[in-house]
């Protein structure tokens, strides 16, 4: 009976043992799927990494491509102003010339309606002036010819005065 409680204890302590060994197995179980699961987090953040640094790339060559794009519109745009600029300048030019042509133009009209007014001018003062010289021509003429008349009256009085004093 010694035997069979010393079995007793043995068979104890192996059930012990083996609700040790399950519990063991338990843990390692679930340390083996969180082992997996770990692996598979592991493998999910460097496909994620490879497909960040894939974005990130794309990212970079867009970047790249816009700077490109904005380069050329830059230049593009520096060009389209440049042409607007010397647009500008020939017809600034253009209407300077076009200006200038229309202020010599006036001017010349002027200057002949100043020479014709000048001329219409001279013509009517020597038209008044020679009305009133011939108008002071009549008058002196008539006083002349009064004169005259005057004189050959007073030498007609003056004859008949010295007739009469001369049969005195």
């Amino acid at each position: 009976m010694a035997n069979l409680s010393k079995l007793d204890e043995t068979i104890a302590e192996l059930e012990k043992q083996a609700e040790m060994l399950k519990q063991n197995n338990n843990v390692l179980a679930k340390v083996s799927e969180l082992s997996t699961a770990i692996d598979k987090g592991v493998n999910e953040l460097v496909d994620g990494n490879k497909i960040l640094e894939e974005t990130k790339k794309e990212i970079q060559s867009s970047l790249k491509t816009l700077n490109d794009s904005i380069r050329d519109l830059e230049k593009q745009n520096g060009n389209h102003i440049d042409t607007i600029v010397n647009s500008n300048k020939k017809y600034l030019s253009e209407l300077e010339d076009i200006i200038s042509s229309k202020l010599k133009r006036f001017s010349s009209d002027i200057e002949v309606t100043i020479r014709q007014e000048r001329s219409q001018l001279q013509e009517s003062l020597q038209n008044g002036l020679a009305t009133h010289f011939s108008k002071l021509e009549e008058n002196h003429s008539k006083r002349i010819s009064l004169l005259r008349n005057l004189l050959i009256a007073s030498l007609i009085v003056s004859v008949g005065v010295l007739i009469l004093l001369y049969f005195k």
